[in-house]
């Protein structure tokens, strides 16, 4: 840089030396240009490349723009909110061809399509260089005008949102903004390079129970991998749409015909497929919030056709050889034993499991087979060398890790059953509305609420602290539960009382543990289980 005459070098150390202070953007910026028609003429060099930068690949889109502009074409974000005033994301969006609407100022929002309806929509928030009116210096960023706040608004309250590369330290009206909505209807992560954060940034990650991740290597380095580990789930996701109605056609064929070969072979054939993948995870990978998040999404999504295929064999299962292929399947999946590595990443190998339990339970409890479901509790044999002496069900609690590992991926927010909250009711909704073995969400979270209760019944009948309760203990609706004891309190010979060796009192017994347990902790309740079974008594 030449200043009077002479070349200086380091232009931070001249400016320290000569105003006796740190260089600030707003006072360096005010002093070389008064208006925003100066600063547009002066920024405009940096923004806008020569020949010589063209050809050296300088002042041209990153890899995290293009990555972003992937991530769009693909259907994956629909809005980017930017406080940069350069053109570099549309240029990315340009090279893949992707339609957009880019709004940089009240008129472009008074025109706009709704953010549905569009393909994307890029939010130039400060404006854009090209344009005099655009804002980036404190004064002119403590405010905004009444539609940018209403659209900001809206896209907060609708959408989820990763935020990288914004410090939130001068942006007083965004960040106003960002506190003035209330809902929190979809996640928020905040991409920091450093364990760091500033306080005007911490303050916003508190205020959204926003999910941190570090990433130190950079904008490129992150939204890079974040583009290639949405493809890789997204490829997985499209081979088994493709390929689970015809394998599930198949399953129901089979079971029609009484060709056990046929059923065996492709329970198996899934069975090994996702056992194989779990063992060829790295448990001695580097642990982080966003890896383990990709690793159980491509766990569920890999363990999918599996679950379908259980949850009908289950069904529709007619022999008793049928239903020993659904405990084989059971003791397969405990045999998943990798013992060295990360804890968080050895809990891995739990989840198909807890899945293939699930799809064979809810489905018993869907048909009345009680009998079946008797069987799925106490007779699967562990085959992990180093858990061998557990019984089945100490060896599915969800406390043995589980837990951990979904509060860990779910920071944003405290939930009393991690596992059966995060993962299991949702992803078993998906496997059994697909599987079209349930009508609707209503009938579905019935029998999934039924499971976990006796699932619990069958814990304290054992005398197995293990598992403690499903969803049902801390719900305020529970009509669907009170229905199904009072039917049992009607009825001397309840079928469900296979589950407890066909002994009333034991299941009192039981119901009586699970209803103090209950009671005993915090947010969750035991209020008339016990009067609706014993005394036939509603007292909702």
């Amino acid at each position: 840089m030449l200043l009077n005459g002479v070349e200086e070098q380091d232009e931070i150390k001249w400016y320290k030396e000569n105003f006796g202070k740190e260089p600030l953007y707003d006072e360096v910026i005010g002093m070389l240009a008064k208006t925003s028609s100066e600063r547009n003429g002066l920024l405009k060099e940096f923004f806008e490349p020569t020949e010589e930068e063209l050809e050296e690949g300088r002042k041209l889109p990153t890899d995290a723009h293009k990555a972003i502009a992937e991530l769009v074409k693909q259907g994956y974000i629909k809005v980017i909110v930017t406080t940069n005033f350069d053109r570099l994301i549309e240029q990315a969006l340009d090279e893949l061809n992707v339609q957009y609407q880019t709004l940089y100022h009240d008129s472009d929002i008074e025109g706009m399509k709704p953010l549905a309806h569009a393909d994307c929509t890029v939010l130039k928030i400060h404006g854009d260089y090209r344009d005099t009116r655009f804002k980036n210096i404190t004064d002119e960023l403590e405010s905004y005008s009444d539609s940018l706040t209403d659209i900001l608004k809206k896209i907060f309250d609708e959408y989820g949102l990763i935020i990288s590369g914004w410090s939130a330290e001068w942006d007083t009206a965004l960040r106003d903004t960002i506190k003035s909505v209330k809902g929190r209807r979809y996640s928020w992560y905040w991409h920091s390079f450093s364990k760091e954060v500033g306080e005007k940034a911490q303050e916003l990650i508190n205020f959204r129970d926003a999910s941190v991740i570090i990433d130190s290597s950079g904008a490129d380095h992150f939204f890079r991998e974040l583009n290639e580990n949405v493809n890789s789930i997204s490829q997985v996701k499209k081979v088994n749409l493709d390929n689970v109605q015809v394998k599930l056609k198949r399953l129901k064929r089979y079971i029609a015909n009484n060709d056990e070969i046929k059923i065996r072979e492709i329970i198996t054939d899934e069975t090994v497929k996702i056992t194989e993948y779990i063992n060829k995870v790295n448990t001695n990978a580097e642990v982080s919030t966003e890896y383990l998040y990709q690793k159980v999404e491509e766990i569920k999504e890999r363990s999918k056709q599996l679950a379908i295929l259980l949850s009908v064999l289950s069904y529709y299962a007619k022999t008793t050889e049928q239903e020993q292929l659904l405990i084989e399947t059971l003791e397969r999946l405990t045999s998943i034993n990798q013992h060295s590595g990360t804890v968080l990443l050895l809990n891995l190998q739990q989840v198909p499991l807890q899945i293939a339990l699930y799809s064979i339970g809810i489905s018993s409890v869907k048909t009345g087979n009680y009998k079946l479901l008797d069987k799925v509790f106490k007779s699967p044999r562990v085959r992990d060398k180093f858990k061998s002496k557990l019984d089945f069900l100490s060896f599915t609690s969800p406390s043995r890790g589980l837990h951990g590992l979904l509060d860990y991926i779910k920071p944003e927010r405290r939930f009393f059953l991690p596992t059966e909250e995060v993962l299991l009711y949702p992803f078993m909704k998906e496997i059994f509305l697909e599987g079209q073995l349930v009508f609707d969400d209503q009938e579905y979270e019935i029998y999934y609420d039924i499971f976990e209760f006796l699932r619990s019944i069958k814990s304290r009948y054992l005398d197995n602290r293990g598992y403690f309760s499903g969803r049902f203990g801390f719900k305020d609706d529970r009509s669907h539960l009170i229905q199904f004891l009072l039917e049992g309190y009607s009825n001397e010979s309840w079928d469900v009382l296979e589950i407890c060796a066909g002994d009333k009192e034991k299941f009192i017994e039981a119901l009586k543990h699970l209803v103090e347990d209950l009671n005993g902790q915090s947010m969750f309740t035991g209020y008339g289980l016990l009067e609706a079974y014993i005394n036939g008594e509603n007292k909702f």
